[in-house]
C-alpha cells in the first residue's frame, strides 16, 4: 500500500462502489465508535467555515425542491463585499443569509442572479413574497408609520 497509494485507493473506490450497504455498515459502526471526536469535530469546523455551511444549506434546500442553479462561497462573498456587507433590504450591518428573489417555493432559482443579501429579520419577513411584492410591502408600511400632516 505504501509503495502504490493510488492503485490501493482505486481498489477501496472500487470496493466500496461494489459493496454500498457494506461500506455504509462500516461507517455508522466507526461513527458509533467515535461519535464524541467526529461530533466535535465537526462542529468545530462548522464554527470555522460559516460561510461554507450557509452554501452547503442552501445547496441543499435547492436540491430538496428541485430547484435549478447553485452558487459558490466565492460567489456569495462577491456579493456580500458589493453590498457592503449590508442588508439589501433594511442596509442592517452583521450576519447576512442567502436571499431568495424570487423563493425557490414559488419558482425561483438557485443561481447567484437571485440571491441577495440580507439579514435574518428581513429574510424572515419576507418569507414567499417576491423581492418586489417585498418592497412594496416595506414601503407600504412606511407610509402607515408616518404621522398625518
Amino acid at each position: 500500500m505504501l509503495r502504490n497509494a493510488d492503485r490501493a485507493r482505486a481498489a477501496m473506490r472500487r470496493w466500496r462502489e461494489r459493496h454500498p450497504d457494506e461500506h455504509r455498515a462500516e461507517r455508522r459502526a466507526y461513527y458509533a465508535r467515535h461519535r464524541e471526536r467526529l461530533t466535535a469535530a465537526i462542529a468545530a469546523y462548522h464554527r470555522a467555515n460559516p460561510g461554507v455551511v450557509k452554501a452547503k444549506s442552501q445547496a441543499y434546500r435547492a436540491r430538496k425542491l428541485a430547484s435549478e442553479g447553485s452558487f459558490s462561497l466565492d460567489q456569495w462573498l462577491d456579493l456580500v463585499a458589493a453590498s457592503d456587507g449590508r442588508c439589501g433590504y433594511c442596509a442592517a450591518t452583521g450576519p447576512l443569509e442567502a436571499e431568495h428573489r424570487t423563493p425557490l417555493s414559488r419558482g425561483g432559482t438557485n443561481f447567484i442572479g437571485n440571491i441577495l443579501p440580507a439579514c435574518r429579520r428581513c429574510n424572515a419577513r419576507k418569507h414567499q413574497l417576491t423581492d418586489v411584492e417585498f418592497r412594496t410591502r416595506i414601503q407600504m408600511e412606511a407610509l402607515r408609520a408616518r404621522p398625518p400632516d
